[in-house]
């Protein structure tokens, strides 16, 4: 991740850099990205890039982790602001997801052959958060090994939204269970973003089917 100096750049300067990076991880392979090429698009010098980021794969990594963290910040005001109400966080989710993303170049680079192959491999080497129930409510064992790779830290975070969520509106029971759920609900959304990206479908098109599966992880399929 970068150092405290790239943080305490302007947003400009920090944007200029991201959209630098991404310009060039989408025009070659990830282990023929040129940092002189980044350097030169964001008109900053070589050794100021080692002074911010480590390598061309910590780069990558910022521009992937900087955006899950306005994702994790955006879920945490909304449950907040509705006093833990779960169920209008997927849709406005949706909604913060697309503009976001479009705003940062994130489907530029994960439409193009190359951009998606370098967020690919990073993914390989962090270890991807994975989808389903675990063991109920189990210490974790192997958390050490977890933060290393930064899924400790997503589940961390999980957990936390989950003791904002008001749990009495819903039939869950456990840590566990909203687990599964909030999974299945990642899984819809990431559906609606490949319909409009992917198979350049229409926004209200995959908006409405994204809805209308959300009911039905909302609602279930047996009749009561």
């Amino acid at each position: 991740m970068p150092t405290e100096r790239f943080y305490h750049l302007p947003e400009e300067k920090k944007k200029l850099i991201r959209e630098a990076a991404i310009k060039e991880f989408c025009r070659v392979p990830l282990e023929k990205v040129s940092i002189n090429k980044i350097v030169q698009n964001a008109d900053i010098s070589r050794g100021s890039f080692y002074t911010y980021f480590r390598d061309k794969e910590d780069v990558l990594e910022y521009i992937f982790e900087d955006v899950v963290f306005q994702l994790q910040h955006f879920c945490d005001g909304v449950l907040d602001q509705n006093k833990g109400e779960f169920w209008e966080l997927p849709s406005r989710l949706l909604d913060y997801t697309l503009e976001i993303c479009e705003t940062n170049k994130m489907f530029a680079l994960a439409q193009s052959r190359f951009g998606n192959q370098a967020i690919s491999q990073m993914l390989d080497v962090k270890c991807k958060y994975g989808v389903g129930l675990d063991a109920p409510d189990q210490p974790d064992t192997k958390g050490a090994e977890k933060d290393q790779n930064g899924t400790g830290q997503i589940r961390a975070w999980l957990r936390q939204l989950y003791h904002r969520t008001d749990c009495s509106r819903l039939t869950i029971s456990s840590f566990s269970e909203f687990d599964a759920m909030f999974s299945l609900c990642m899984m819809n959304m990431m559906a609606a973003i490949g319909e409009i990206y992917q198979r350049g479908n229409d926004k209200k098109l995959a908006r409405q089917m994204f809805d209308r599966r959300q009911e039905i992880i909302r609602s279930g399929t047996i009749k009561h």
